[in-house]
């Protein structure tokens, strides 16, 4: 099973390159949702360690219904993340009706060339997701990440297995959402072969500050645990 971490700091690169995890989303702002990252951040990572990179492209946090400027400044973050030695793209993008924006994603799509495409878990609000997954599949995406449109994965099991089958093969069905080291069996045992987790736990950030901050920061404990 592919296992896939969610790596918003630069220490969680190093965590994740010491367990040799499979693959990395690179971003930034996890206590947001997620974030693009910066391009420093990005060429750090692939200078300085093995990692297989996948970018996500999501440029403000509340929600993924975009407008036009906002697809055509993430159409940009793709041709500035291409320049970069990454695998892929993680992007999103839903109307207001909760269906797939077919018009962003075709536009994001040419911007990413030859570079592998994740649909996120904005897959967990699409109205109909056998609807949505055909589509994907037609625009080319690799794969797409969900919770089975449930809460945590655990919450979504039976779905993400009828996803599983019905996907049959022509884009990879890949687990995240609330994943802890226990639900991966389950997820093995209902034909999932890849999993995505961040390894975090909040942690009150101040550093003397009069300014306190929840941050979503890696843990080593967690991730060692996920990797066994």
């Amino acid at each position: 099973m592919k296992k896939e971490m969610c790596v918003a700091t630069l220490e969680g690169a190093r965590l994740a390159a010491k367990y040799e995890v499979d693959r990395i989303e690179t971003c930034i702002a996890l206590e947001q949702g997620g974030l693009t990252p910066t391009e420093a951040m990005v060429k750090w990572i692939d200078e300085t360690f093995d990692l297989e990179q996948h970018i996500l492209i999501r440029q403000r946090a509340g929600g993924f219904v975009y407008n036009y400027d906002e697809v055509l400044v993430m159409r940009d973050q793709i041709l500035s993340m291409k320049k970069l030695n990454v695998a892929g793209v993680v992007i999103g993008a839903l109307t207001e009706t909760k269906e797939l924006d077919l018009s962003a994603l075709e536009n994001w799509k040419r911007a990413a060339g030859d570079l592998k495409l994740t649909f996120h878990r904005a897959f967990d609000e699409v109205k109909d997701w056998r609807v949505a997954m055909d589509q994907l599949i037609k625009l080319g995406f690799t794969r797409i990440l969900t919770n089975g449109q449930s809460k945590n994965v655990k919450e979504g099991t039976a779905t993400l297995y009828e996803m599983v089958l019905y996907a049959a093969g022509r884009i990879e069905i890949m687990a995240g959402g609330g994943l802890k080291s226990e639900d991966i069996p389950v997820m093995m045992e209902n034909g999932l072969s890849a999993v995505h987790f961040s390894a975090t736990v909040a942690t009150k950030h101040s550093e003397g500050s009069k300014f306190s901050e929840e941050l979503m920061l890696p843990s080593e404990i967690i991730l060692s645990g996920m990797m066994k």
